[in-house]
């Protein structure tokens, strides 16, 4: 087959302004659903990780073993049968994936080979794009996809982290299924999952509500989700999609963050990091310390596929996050665990996001001079709008307490900030151009190209000293190109191997500048060199890769100005594998080695040293084994191990590593009620490890900070204690 591209089909493009990612395959019929069902068998793991499809933005419907890309998947049975609720909870079976702590785990920044994300850029709901900082609820999702790297020059500019793609949970036909958990220490939720498929129309429906304290005594921990998505089909070569969903994510109660002061790019001298404790002990947070968060989102696409040669997909979306975090925060304030407890009552940083995105993309197949090229072309862009309190909240000291016996105290007088003001907004629009060429049975060359157009208008944040409203100027308004290259080389069917190169353009930061004024930085750049490998071998896959990545980083440095003030440089190797190890043995899992060096910061002792809050090596691996002779029992276990991360720039404190073992079974019956019943019963943290789970780190020479109304500091997240969770889900 042969045919001729015309430059007109993308004039056609450039005509849109529609703006995101997304696609699931060239033809309707072939749209993937990355999971499997539940019966005893179906592990979510058994089936490997490199046979599954790209499930969203440009390069979706190739196989993972076909991209140059390290990309791994959890579908929703692993997240069902592991009792995975949120994004913070789903993360650590990815070993090159974390959670940057911004304010604990929940709101926390993703992050992958140790870059960590921005609030937009990273992440995608169905290929348009999402809100990061913010409550994620994996019960609406079909699956997680992450692509660990740079991926600018394939969805437009961002953070050198790499792509978090959720898929929805679309209509099938006749599948419904009620849901009840239970989660210590008195957590209690249902959930309703119902599906219909018609002949023109299909529904798909998730509600979900919990409430209870969880784990630490007198906490509540609340969440309300309605998920719905409605598809049409007037032709075989026609769908249309919308989609809407509510949730709220409340909690009260929980563990603060603990903050340690920073002074000239080592922990104050004064200080020390005290040892973990249990983090459900009460005291270490507070009864009226918590956030509140809601996320509304609605969207509308459209999918055609009006021959085998040619594939259409278009839509938009509208997301607002609201975030109260009125945070605990425990000032660490000497070296023998003693300190003292702050309450906020609203955090400094933005409440409200509200994300517009859209996008436009065509696909096509065609031959020249012998080379088969698929081709796509997709124009996508968001508009990125955050609200501050121009009334603002304040922070108190609440009283004081030792780590090992922590105290409840009266709440303290601190007031809630109100009346929302526009602080800023970021346009971007993106064009990408992806021409993956198959040379022969054995090579095919990956060429990907993008220009964006970046407009940032801002204005200075108000303060407790500068109460007035500013105009908003703008801070700059730039355009740039990202690309990238990759040659593949398939030796055998199954196996493929690859060198990738990418150079990716990515928003420029903001900071306060020591007088109190707001620097916006243009767009910056980071490169990736990366070497991989992938192979499936009987019924098991594995996937590896040598890599270097570097970007600058941006803080407020000695000047008292927010600038570019050196970069960080990560080399660093993955491995990872998953199916099945023998018929009744699955395995899904790897680890990550990451060397992560400053390079020629403005604290000129800190060059050379391990980047604040990246570990060296982060492991993760997760067996399940179905009882020979039996459909009905099964038993699952997973590790976790993460090394020692330091706190400071001058590598004087680190936290210690830590390794977490969960257990979890389940027994499934077709015949106590309905079509199938499932029961599970799990245990996180069997042997009740206390441990420093992660920290939000200051800046490369000190001057950043974690509780900006503290003074300059280094936070610091406890990890979860042991937990049992127990479920049961009928379907009918």
């Amino acid at each position: 087959m042969r045919v001729k591209f015309s430059v007109a089909t993308c004039a056609v493009l450039a005509l849109f302004t529609a703006q995101a990612n997304a696609a699931d395959t060239v033809k309707l019929e072939g749209v993937e659903i990355n999971s499997v069902g539940d019966n005893i068998s179906e592990s979510g793991i058994s089936e490997g990780i490199l046979a599954k499809n790209v499930q969203n933005g440009i390069l979706a419907g190739k196989k993972v073993l076909d991209t140059p890309y390290q990309i791994s998947t959890i579908t929703k049975e692993t997240m069902n049968h592991q009792g995975v609720t949120g994004f913070e909870e789903a993360v650590k079976y990815f070993p090159s994936a974390q959670v940057q702590m911004r304010g604990g785990t929940t709101v926390g920044r993703p992050q992958t080979r140790g870059f960590e994300g921005s609030v937009v850029g990273n992440v995608f709901w169905d290929g348009f794009y999402a809100i990061s900082t913010t409550a994620i609820p994996m019960a609406m999702f079909e699956s997680l996809q992450i692509q660990n790297g740079l991926a600018g020059s394939l969805y437009g500019p961002q953070n050198p982290v790499g792509v978090f793609n959720y898929t929805r949970k679309r209509p099938v036909d006749n599948e419904h299924s009620i849901w009840a958990d239970y989660a210590s220490r008195e957590h209690f939720g249902v959930g309703v999952d119902s599906s219909m498929k018609f002949d023109k129309v299909g529904y798909r429906a998730v509600v979900y509500g919990s409430d209870g304290a969880k784990q630490v005594k007198d906490s509540n921990y609340q969440r309300r989700l309605a998920s719905i998505t409605l598809e049409f089909y007037p032709t075989e070569s026609l769908t249309f999609e919308t989609a809407a969903s509510y949730y709220e994510h409340n909690t009260h109660g929980f563990a603060g963050l603990f903050a340690l002061y920073v002074k000239d790019g080592m922990i104050r001298n004064d200080l020390k990091l005290p040892d973990p404790v249990d983090n459900k002990t009460p005291g270490l947070g507070q009864p009226y310390g918590g956030m509140n968060l809601k996320t509304t989102t609605a969207s509308a696409k459209f999918k055609y596929a009006p021959s085998e040669d040619w594939y259409f997909e278009g839509g938009y979306q509208f997301q607002r996050a609201d975030r109260h975090i009125h945070s605990v925060v425990n000032r660490i304030t000497d070296k023998n665990g003693n300190y003292d407890t702050y309450h906020s009552g609203g955090a400094t940083a933005a409440y409200r996001f509200d994300l517009p995105s859209g996008y436009l993309k065509a696909v096509t197949d065609f031959d020249t001079w012998g080379l088969n090229h698929n081709f796509s072309v997709q124009a996508n862009g968001y508009r990125y709008v955050q609200y501050r309190y121009s009334n603002l909240s304040t922070t108190t000291k609440a009283g004081s307490a030792n780590i090992n016996d922590p105290k409840i105290f009266p709440h303290p007088n601190s007031k809630k900030g109100s009346n929302l003001y526009k602080l800023s907004t970021t346009d971007m629009k993106n064009i990408s151009v992806l021409d993956d060429i198959t040379i022969n049975d054995n090579f095919s060359l990956l060429l990907s190209l993008s220009n964006s157009w970046i407009k940032e208008r801002t204005r200075p944040a108000i303060t407790a000293t500068q109460r007035q409203l500013k105009p908003i100027v703008t801070k700059y308004d730039e355009s740039g190109l990202s690309y990238g290259a990759s040659l593949v080389y398939k030796p055998v069917e199954n196996v493929s191997t690859y060198i990738t190169f990418a150079d990716s353009l990515q928003q420029g930061g903001s900071g306060t500048n020591a007088d109190g004024t707001t620097s916006v930085l243009k767009p910056y750049r980071s490169k990736q060199y990366e070497i991989g490998a992938k192979a499936r071998i009987n019924e098991i896959d594995f996937s590896t890769a040598v890599f270097r990545i570097q970007r600058p980083i941006a803080y407020v440095g000695s000047n008292g100005r927010y600038d570019v003030q050196g970069e960080q440089v990560n080399t660093g190797f993955e491995f990872m594998s998953g199916g099945k190890i023998t018929s009744n043995l699955s395995v899904l899992g790897g680890f990550t080695l990451i060397n992560s060096k400053f390079k020629d910061p403005l604290l000129k002792g800190a060059n050379g040293k391990v980047v604040n809050g990246v570990p060296k090596l982060n492991s993760n691996l997760l067996f399940d084994y179905v009882v020979p002779n039996t459909e009905k029992l099964a038993f699952s276990a997973n590790f976790h191990y993460t090394s020692k991360m330091y706190i400071d720039d001058l590598n004087t404190q680190a936290t210690p590593s830590f390794f977490v073992t969960d257990l979890g079974v389940r027994y499934v019956s077709r015949a106590m009620l309905g079509k199938q019943t499932t029961l599970r019963f799990n245990v996180n943290n069997v042997f009740n490890k206390k441990y420093w789970a992660g920290m939000y780190p200051a800046s490369a020479d000190g001057a950043g900070t974690s509780a900006s109304v503290l003074g300059v500091a280094n936070g610091l997240s406890l990890g979860e204690s042991r937990m049992f969770m127990l479920s049961a889900e009928v379907k009918f």
